[in-house]
């Protein structure tokens, strides 16, 4: 995949490293994600892939969970 921020330009969203699990169950691991400023993103996959708990996180309405040496950052 290309750079899609280009040179000089600011990121509107940047997620690194976001891990959450529920109980057993890993929903979201090490996913990295950025959007820039001005641009159209769309989060796509299959039932069950994390997609809304990605947005909730970046939406604050949920936290990540750190993973030792991951260094989590939304």
């Amino acid at each position: 995949m290309g750079k899609l921020i280009s040179p000089g330009g600011s990121e509107a969203i940047k997620a690194a490293g976001v891990v959450k699990a529920f109980g057993g169950v890993t929903a979201l691991d090490r996913v990295d994600l950025t959007v820039g400023s001005g641009t159209l993103a769309a989060l796509l996959g299959p039932n069950g892939a994390g997609k809304t708990t990605l947005v909730r996180i970046i939406a604050t309405l949920s936290k990540a969970r750190r993973r030792a040496g991951a260094g989590a950052r939304v």
